[in-house]
């Protein structure tokens, strides 16, 4: 969760999408090329989860089926195909700007 409060919108999104794929099912692990789960939570749930709107966490879901990181059928069931690629959009640690 720290991690989460350092990203951006998207970044916080892809990252929960990644944390559910290894987490729901064990044989989804670091050298996993895909994945498919359920999404265990609401939009609404996952917006308070992430700290950000509902309507945020939708429009990022859209980016990431728009751009072909995810498939999403019936509003639950989550693909991922490339699960690097889905690594790539959860971001990375940025340096901490100097403050004068």
């Amino acid at each position: 969760m720290v991690t989460l409060g350092c990203k951006t919108a998207p970044e916080k999104v892809a990252s929960f999408l990644l944390m559910i794929a290894r987490n729901i099912d064990s044989s989804v692990g670091p050298a996993a090329r895909s994945a498919c789960f359920d999404l265990p939570l609401t939009r609404a749930d996952i917006s308070d989860f992430l700290g950000i709107t509902n309507e945020t966490v939708s429009r990022q879901l859209t980016r990431l089926r728009m751009d072909g990181v995810i498939r999403i059928e019936n509003n639950r069931r989550v693909t991922v195909d490339n699960m690097n690629r889905l690594e790539q959009r959860c971001g990375g640690r940025r340096p901490r700007r100097n403050r004068p």
